[in-house]
């Protein structure tokens, strides 16, 4: 999975998430911090969300839409 920020030359920083269900409690994926994320099996069939918190002239943070997850990444 890959989050796009714009402007693309914004200075963020990424958290993914994860949770059972479309409005669930979303908890932080331990170490799921770049822009891309590959799901590990334990994430499979949970929603994944990311947000991103911006620094500098892009300050403030932004959490996506849930996505359901897709196949684990072999």
């Amino acid at each position: 999975m890959t989050a796009n920020v714009t402007p693309a030359a914004a200075s963020v920083t990424y958290q993914w998430k994860a949770a059972d269900t479309e409005d669930g409690a979303y908890t932080d994926i331990t170490g799921a911090t770049g822009k891309t994320h590959k799901l590990a099996a334990d994430k499979e069939g949970k929603f994944i969300k990311v947000e991103v918190e911006g620094s500098g002239d892009y300050s403030g943070s932004k959490l996506s839409a849930a996505t359901p997850a897709v196949a684990a990444s072999a």
